[in-house]
């Protein structure tokens, strides 16, 4: 599956770009996401990057 990351408000939404349905919505705030295979790293206003797990929503790491 292929997916992209839409940022609405202050959340990102994850979706499906096959079928456009959401996989899931991560509360934020974010100013900016970028999806890289099973990854989305979104970028947080004091410029953090929260890399998650798309599958499951958990969160990997943040830098």
């Amino acid at each position: 599956m292929s997916y992209a990351v839409k940022i609405e408000g202050s959340r990102a939404k994850i979706v499906n770009t096959s079928n456009g349905s959401t996989v899931r919505t991560i509360p934020g705030p974010f100013s900016n996401a970028v999806v890289q295979g099973d990854e989305a790293h979104l970028t947080q206003p004091n410029g953090r990057i929260r890399i998650v797990n798309i599958k499951t929503g958990a969160t990997i790491r943040t830098i």
